[in-house]
């Protein structure tokens, strides 16, 4: 699956570049996230356990 822009949840970690452009990338249940910018991973949210 490709990445594409998204808003980052709250409870993911902060991009370390200092940029708040964040990407994310779903993979069946599990959606991945990182900064745009610098490509740092930020975590990932398995769907139903957001809270």
């Amino acid at each position: 699956m490709n990445w594409k822009p998204s808003a980052a949840p709250s409870q993911l970690n902060s991009c370390d570049c200092g940029s708040d452009d964040v990407e994310e990338r779903p993979d069946g249940l599990v959606t991945a996230y990182r900064c745009a910018d610098c490509g740092t991973s930020l975590g990932d949210i398995t769907m139903g356990h957001e809270p």
